[in-house]
């Protein structure tokens, strides 16, 4: 099985090695990383270019900062024709070294199955995942109802959902949760307890920045965005739906 490994970066010339270096160490070594720089006005390019040698790597630059959710389009775009599954890893991130090899080990597991989800532990040891969801296949009610209990993952689709036209919403500063409660209508998704990824913070990003004024409008016009595209969250959770509202 190849994998399609997707990483949009910008301004990450100090922390991009680390990812990329996390990637030529896997015990499964079928994948390709498709590295997207979103216009970065530091040396992320350079450091990048340092491991183009190995034909896996991949390096797309983008001339316009689009944001995360373009990149990662582009991203889906560019993905081999013989790759069989995407997945996704942050460039400030990295992947365990088993990482794809436990994805694998579970896809072929639940070949019914085409939307995964993968546990994510912070650097310090812990869970970044509620493991309580761990061996659910979850449908649309379970996965709205659990929506802002579930933790970090990372999602793992097999090719067929990409050539579906799944895609991330570029309505709004990343928010994938838009996009990921789309497809949850569409496929049942599977939470493994395998640990594939390495979350790290304590640096600017979209996921950890403190609550700015932009930030708090950004939330505000997603969660405008999911209400007004799945009305029919109320009846299935009044509970998020009174998050998503109050907001």
């Amino acid at each position: 099985m190849k994998f399609s490994i997707i990483t949009p970066t910008y301004n990450r010339a100090d922390l991009i090695e680390r990812a990329i270096k996390s990637m030529l160490v896997q015990t499964h070594s079928n994948f390709e990383m498709i590295i997207i720089d979103d216009s970065s006005n530091d040396d992320t390019t350079a450091v990048v270019s340092n491991f183009l040698h190995d034909s896996r790597i991949k390096l797309i630059r983008c001339e316009i900062n689009g944001g995360v959710n373009i990149a990662r389009n582009i991203g889906l775009e560019c993905i081999s024709e013989d790759s069989e599954a995407v997945t996704f890893l942050d460039s400030d991130d990295e992947f365990e070294i088993d990482a794809l090899e436990n994805m694998k080990i579970v896809m072929d597991l639940h070949p019914d199955i085409n939307y995964f989800r993968f546990a994510v532990r912070h650097e310090s040891g812990i869970s970044a995942s509620d493991l309580r969801h761990s061996n659910i296949k979850a449908d649309f009610n379970y996965y709205i109802k659990n929506l802002f209990d579930i933790g970090e993952w990372v999602c793992t689709f097999r090719r067929n959902i990409i050539e579906r036209g799944f895609a991330y919403s570029v309505d709004v500063k990343a928010f994938e949760i838009i996009s990921y409660i789309d497809l949850s209508r569409k496929e049942t998704v599977f939470f493994s307890k395998k640990f594939v990824r390495k979350y790290y913070t304590g640096h600017e990003s979209i996921s950890n920045e403190k609550l700015s004024n932009e930030k708090l409008s950004n939330t505000i016009k997603g969660y405008e965005i999911m209400l007004s595209e799945n009305k029919d969250i109320k009846s299935i959770s009044p509970k998020i739906f009174a998050i998503l509202n109050y907001t």
